[in-house]
């Protein structure tokens, strides 16, 4: 039985020769000499927020506010896509030789993680922390478990697979540089196109609401699709934009290859410029995530009907790719054992996330399947209450409470963090 009282009160990147360069060749590479990984340190270090970015054959770091970045590596074959774990790490598709390189972002180290993936271009890392990479020259995407290092193909048939990017609720959006179009693939692997007739489509990023935004390299344009598809233009008059990431502040960070610049457009469009050269090349970028981090919570009210039920509102800081792994319990029966006569008696649980977007439900809690089945010590003690283990990425959430078929009366509800970052 879990103790109730214990767990209410716990609290938790040369210009001249780049654009003689086709834009296919861009993202597949030329197959070349293997390079030795520098592990020198970085020039400053790096800090939450920072501007990571691949250019030429270099890992670069710029302050958020812009100026002359700092050089974190100089000895990767053709690097593409990064992406941070949230653990301290960021592992670097490396084109030229067909490997992907993690490094420690605090003392430079880094190793080969993967080797014999072809043309790696884009990665992603799902909320469960699973790597994926978009493999240009097989048209796969391969999931990594990165405890392992074991492969499996995701999905395939995706042609030049670009940028890579997880929604909030773990489909996985691609990017074919190819065919022009947009895949959502669900967590199953089955592939549906979300967009097409674009031209070159590079990074994929989405906002704090859930809209895509896609690089269309070969247009100079920037476009925003509403989660039901719907396209408008962002931003146009670009060269050749790649890299599409947003910071902590909702601003749009993109790199333009054709006219060496990594550029900060504002929620209306507005641009500034963080850096630009002549001899600049820049091609994928990410930010720096803040580690995750919530306070646990635990409170009691009357569930009435229909509308009336108990909510909870609570907030996942930081946005590192690797989620929290939370326990969500929705409790009534047991409450009986505490001196409340009127418990709640058949107690449902809904999690959704800050659009109002259902994430998960239960009634009695043995019947949650799969990683979302609590675990038996904090399973609650009356078989009709609700729980739910989830791993959640950074944002606001709502835990609700109601009743089977109407009912009513006093209920607990209790978020809890229990691994993760």
């Amino acid at each position: 039985m879990v103790d109730e009282a214990r767990l209410r009160g716990r609290l938790g990147n040369f210009k001249h020769i780049m654009r003689n360069i086709t834009l296919l060749r861009l993202l597949v590479a030329v197959a070349g000499a293997f390079a030795l990984i520098s592990l020198s340190a970085p020039q400053s270090k790096a800090a939450v927020g920072d501007i990571w970015e691949t250019n030429n054959n270099q890992l670069l770091i710029f302050r958020p506010l812009g100026g002359t970045p700092s050089t974190f590596n100089a000895g990767l074959a053709n690097p593409k896509g990064l992406v941070f774990d949230g653990n301290g790490h960021v592992y670097v598709a490396v084109a030229g030789n067909g490997t992907i390189v993690r490094f420690d972002i605090f003392d430079a180290s880094g190793f080969t993680f993967a080797t014999g993936v072809g043309s790696p271009v884009g990665l992603a890392i799902d909320a469960a922390g699973f790597l994926y990479v978009g493999d240009a020259a097989s048209g796969n995407v391969y999931k990594f478990n990165v405890a392992d290092g074991t492969k499996t193909t995701f999905t395939n048939g995706v042609g030049a697979p670009a940028g890579l990017v997880f929604d909030n609720t773990g489909n996985l959006f691609v990017a074919d540089f190819n065919s022009g179009t947009i895949y959502k693939v669900a967590s199953d692997g089955t592939k549906n196109t979300f967009a097409n007739g674009l031209s070159g489509p590079s990074g994929l990023a989405f906002d704090s609401a859930g809209n895509l935004f896609e690089a269309d390299s070969a247009t100079g344009k920037i476009f925003k699709f509403t989660p039901g598809g719907t396209k408008s233009e962002f931003v146009t008059g670009l060269g050749r934009p790649y890299g599409v990431a947003f910071d902590s502040s909702g601003n749009l960070i993109v790199t333009d290859n054709a006219r060496g610049a990594t550029l900060r457009f504002n929620p209306a469009g507005v641009q500034s410029t963080v850096f630009a050269s002549d001899f600049n090349t820049p091609v994928f970028l990410a930010i720096q995530p803040a580690a995750h981090q919530i306070l646990n919570i635990s409170t009691r009210g009357f569930v009435g009907q229909d509308e009336h039920v108990l909510i909870a509102g609570f907030i996942i800081g930081g946005n590192g790719p690797v989620g929290s792994t939370v326990v969500v319990r929705g409790l009534g029966p047991s409450l009986s054992g505490f001196g409340i006569t009127d418990a709640l008696q058949d107690p449902v649980l809904e999690v959704h996330d800050a659009s109002g977007t259902l994430i998960a439900s239960n009634n009695n809690y043995a019947e949650a399947t799969g990683s979302q089945r609590v675990p038996g010590s904090l399973a609650p003690s009356d078989d009709r209450e609700a729980a739910l283990q989830l791993t959640l990425n950074g944002g606001a959430y709502t835990a609700v409470v109601r009743g089977v078929a109407n009912s009513t009366g006093t209920a607990l509800v209790e978020v809890y963090q229990i691994g993760g970052n």
